[in-house]
């Protein structure tokens, strides 16, 4: 009688693991994208309430010094947006890779989930087969007995 093929369960449980620790890291790879996305947001509205401080102060009338001020921190809040949104760019690119990683290791274990399913199914067609044919010789050898 032929062994039983290759148990595919130590593979899939490792496949598992793998596609486990991969969605891990692609949630932590959107929580940090989400984050940087809410920092954005935050500095986005503190530069527009301070743009419109300043429009109401220039309406009041203002002294050069404070004019000063504010134009630096709107500067101040120019460059940290602008670093920001380069920032939030690379965490997409980083979200993106994660995903990519994720649906590659997804798919590998589907595919060795479904080849295991399959080689279960042809080991159980060749044990009905063996069960068949000695069933069949028995029958056969059952049967010569009684005709003597």
């Amino acid at each position: 009688m032929t062994p039983k093929p290759f148990s595919m369960d130590t593979v899939l449980k490792v496949r598992k693991r793998e596609e486990d620790f991969a969605h891990q890291k692609f949630m932590q790879a959107i929580e940090q994208q989400q984050k940087v996305e809410n920092n954005l947001l935050r500095c986005k509205e503190k530069q527009n309430a301070t743009i419109q401080l300043l429009a109401q102060k220039q309406q009041q009338g203002i002294i050069a010094v404070e004019l000063g001020l504010f134009e630096d921190k709107i500067e101040f809040n120019y460059r940290q947006i602008n670093s920001l949104i380069t920032l939030l760019q690379e965490k997409k690119q980083f979200t993106e890779k994660k995903r990519k990683i994720l649906v590659t290791k997804s798919q590998e274990h589907k595919i060795l989930e479904t080849l295991k399913e399959r080689q279960n199914s042809a080991w159980a067609k060749h044990i009905a087969k063996k069960e068949a044919a000695m069933l069949d010789e028995i029958a056969i050898l059952h049967h010569g007995r009684n005709t003597f």
